[in-house]
């Protein structure tokens, strides 16, 4: 006959053993550490203008917002034009059937405030990649002479679905 201190022993180990593999079976299930690439940008091409010229070094700054924040910079070349890569994280969130939380997309130049002087500002709250929104953030024309507007474009891959677009960017 097993000892009393065996038997405990082996109650703790299968105990363990359950919670650890149905545990990590829900984590799995529910997407918990399944990380993935995701896509928080497509590259960004634009030109920044000021009544209708192009504005020289200056810098503008791109935040992404998806959970954590990440910001990148460029400076307008001699003629205004500016450029973003593409920017790409590993994530859960995506597979996470929990995760509500949208992307926040907002190019902008700093002017002392929080917002800045908004070129473009989106919220995606399809986590899928766009087509549409690939293609406005490949050409931005952004006159910070015109005073901001917002746009609501229709997204190609869900027609019943728009993008809410605020800033000084032509669309």
């Amino acid at each position: 006959m097993l000892s009393r201190l065996k038997v405990y022993s082996l109650v703790i180990v299968s105990i363990a053993v359950i919670l650890f593999t149905s545990t990590q079976a829900l984590a799995d299930m529910f997407g918990f550490f399944n990380k993935q690439e995701f896509v928080l940008s497509a590259p960004v091409k634009g030109r920044l203008l000021n009544g209708g010229q192009g504005v020289a070094n200056t810098k503008v700054v791109r935040s992404l917002t998806y959970g954590d924040e990440y910001v990148d910079e460029a400076t307008t070349d001699e003629n205004g034009y500016f450029a973003f890569t593409q920017k790409t994280i590993k994530t859960a969130k995506p597979s996470n059937m929990f995760d509500n939380e949208s992307l926040i997309q907002h190019i902008y130049l700093e002017n002392g405030t929080p917002e800045g002087i908004v070129l473009w500002y989106v919220t995606v709250s399809m986590h899928e990649g766009s087509d549409t929104l690939t293609n406005l953030l490949a050409d931005l024309t952004c006159d910070i002479a015109d005073k901001p507007q917002t746009s609501d474009i229709p997204i190609a891959e869900a027609k019943e679905h728009f993008f809410t677009i605020y800033g000084a960017c032509k669309i």
